[in-house]
């Protein structure tokens, strides 16, 4: 893109930044800035703007407030510093450092203040400062600096990001680095790349992150707290109108449901981990994502050598369970299915043969067959949770797709177990975004589930009844779901994220609170149906 139409982009937004910003940070209604605000994903003519594409910046170098550097929005002109919004804390006493060279007396609020010196004025989340900096010429710049809530991810790439892994560096700004037992300020080389089928062509990606060291070798560092590994995911959730489904359902999964052979491998998680973070894409502000750990065999400690891992991204004949087709152990798909684990040049080599063999016998086993040996093929435990867990949240794009099939050691326990996954599509809303109604999925589509109840081997229903009935008072119930959902909303509301995500996304209909009271009173109303569907099994 030429300087010029960025020249041209520039201008009507830097007058406009400081409006935007004081609104975003009192919460307002959209006004007529909605036009000026949606107009940052294009440039006159209608090209768009990819935001993983670089350009040049006019900015103050090293601006940093207590050591930490301060992300910047170019198109806006404005620095965002994060403080706790879980701890409620302040900024006081605080120092700033910029490079002399852009600027030689600087005003921060109102005070003027010398490189390397000290503000004794406290800040709160939210807050708004004016900054203005006088150079060497006796030229002016002004800037705002908005107090923000969540992390700060900041994402360099030099080079366009599609389909295969470029390089690029991030830094990521921990304010509850203490409450993490981690570091305030993370800098590293990455290698980054779109994820996702559907969401790849949507206005915001995800993306997903590798971690390097400076050879380009994989580098294990520990982000918010989360596990030390070097696969990440920044999740959009563009398609949620509350960015917040997918996090809150896998939440509640993990709170009630662990791999069958946790005494075994007692770190193991059988679901992610994330935390809402705030990103800037080369010098933009790009909105609110989900920095999550990857689900895969380090997750699930899963047996090396010994333990598969498959995931299912498509409705297919075989991810339901009904019938198997041949497989080619060279291919890293089938039948729908994909290879999680091991990959195609590990060594020992992926079998599909556990998966062909479990679905062959899934779908074809006379019946008698498969009330004796189903026990042996699939935990019946996870079934029942996975049962309870598709029909609480409505996962109609979860039934067989968007699922990990796994086992742990064929020598030990060759049982498989499900795993769920994207979550977005859930608790009121479709997989597009639209509204649903409340109604029981039963087992949906998959022939496993179905099975399973019809022929109730190991008196599969009444497993399934005493699981929802110890479930929906405690991990299910109406209080916990509105609890989740509520800590997420005050989170994204009480910082101001979720107003400055509708202003960049422009796909979001209406405030959090109102999408929030809908899925309380949607969740309300599907926990009576599931009571009434499970216990009249």
């Amino acid at each position: 893109m030429s300087q010029l139409k960025l020249t041209h982009m520039y201008k009507p937004y830097i007058l406009y930044g400081l409006l935007f910003a004081l609104l975003v940070a009192t919460g307002c209604k959209k006004n007529t800035l909605d036009d000026q605000i949606q107009d940052t994903t294009s440039v006159p003519g209608g090209n768009t703007i990819d935001p993983t594409v670089p350009y040049s910046v006019t900015k103050l170098s090293k601006f940093k407030i207590n050591g930490i550097t301060c992300a910047y929005d170019t198109i806006l002109n404005i620095y965002y510093y994060p403080i706790s919004a879980v701890t409620g804390a302040s900024l006081s006493k605080f120092t700033v450092n910029y490079d002399t060279s852009d600027g030689e007396v600087m005003t921060f609020g109102g005070t003027k203040i010398a490189n390397g010196g000290v503000i004794n004025i406290t800040y709160k989340m939210n807050d708004n400062i004016e900054i203005k900096v006088v150079n060497k010429f006796n030229i002016n710049a002004t800037y705002n600096l908005v107090i923000s809530g969540l992390p700060i991810l900041v994402l360099s790439a030099p080079n366009t990001v599609g389909t295969d892994f470029v390089n690029a560096s991030i830094d990521l700004i921990d304010p509850d680095y203490q409450l993490h037992a981690g570091k305030q300020e993370v800098s590293s080389n990455i290698q980054i790349k779109l994820r996702g089928a559907t969401a790849r062509y949507f206005l915001k990606k995800s993306y997903a992150v590798e971690m390097v060291d400076q050879s380009g070798e994989e580098n294990d560092v520990s982000l918010l707290g989360l596990r030390n590994d070097d696969d990440w995911i920044l999740d959009a959730m563009f398609i949620d109108q509350a960015r917040m489904r997918n996090r809150v359902c896998t939440d509640i999964w993990n709170s009630f449901n662990n791999v069958p052979y946790i005494a075994n491998e007692p770190t193991a998680l059988n679901g992610t981990r994330g935390y809402m973070v705030e990103v800037f894409i080369n010098h933009r502000y790009w909105g609110v994502y989900c920095l999550t750990e990857k689900l895969d065999r380090k997750q699930l400690q899963i047996k090396k050598q010994y333990g598969d891992m498959y995931k299912s991204d498509e409705s297919t004949t075989e991810t339901n369970f009904v019938n198997v087709s041949p497989f080619s152990n060279t291919l890293d798909t089938w039948g729908g299915w994909e290879l999680t684990y091991p990959d195609l040049d590990d060594t020992p080599a992926p079998n599909w043969g556990y998966l062909y063999n479990a679905g062959n016998f899934i779908g074809n086993a006379t019946d008698d067959d498969f009330i004796s040996g189903i026990k042996d093929k699939v935990d019946l435990n996870n079934m029942a949770d996975y049962l309870i867990f598709l029909n609480i949240i409505q996962g109609t794009d979860n039934d067989a797709k968007n699922l990990y099939f796994s086992f742990y050691d064929y020598r030990t326990a060759g049982a498989f177990f499900y795993s769920p996954w994207d979550l977005d599509g859930t608790m009121g809303r479709s997989w597009d975004g639209s509204i649903v109604s409340n109604k029981i999925i039963g087992t949906g589509t998959n022939y496993l589930l179905y099975r399973l109840l019809k022929l109730n081997p190991n008196n599969f229903r009444d497993i399934v009844k005493a699981r929802w009935n110890a479930l929906k008072t405690n991990q299910l119930s109406k209080s916990t779901m509105a609890a989740r959902i509520e800590g997420y909303r005050k989170l994204m509301v009480n910082s101001n994220a979720f107003a400055r995500e509708q202003y960049i996304a422009t796909n979001i209909t209406q405030d959090l609170n109102t999408e929030t009271t809908y899925m309380n009173t949607w969740y309300s109303a599907q926990f009576d149906l599931v009571d009434n569907y499970i216990n009249s099994l």
